[in-house]
């Protein structure tokens, strides 16, 4: 299976959103994906969260489609791996 790219949608001022981003970072190694941090304050953070109606931040985003909204925990987000079908590297 090919690698599986995860988008995790900021913010400067989120003070849960680094808590987020290091979940799919330590997956990230774990687990055939990608992980990427978009700022919602930066003109490409806009695009999408205009474009995937994102209202809250953390979100996580996976093939265009936000899979979860808030602070992400390690269970949490292998459980959407295992839905998604991602295996181990």
């Amino acid at each position: 299976m090919s690698d599986l790219d995860v988008i995790v949608a900021t913010s400067q001022w989120c003070t849960t959103c680094p808590a987020t981003v290091n979940t799919w970072k330590n997956l990230e190694s774990k687990y055939r994906i990608n992980v990427r941090e978009l700022d919602v304050g930066t003109v490409e953070g806009r695009e999408l969260a205009v474009k995937l109606y994102i209202r809250s931040v953390p979100s996580t985003i996976v093939n265009n489609e936000i899979v979860h909204v808030g602070t992400i925990d390690r269970r949490t987000a292998e459980d959407l791996l295992a839905k998604w079908g991602v295996s181990r590297r």
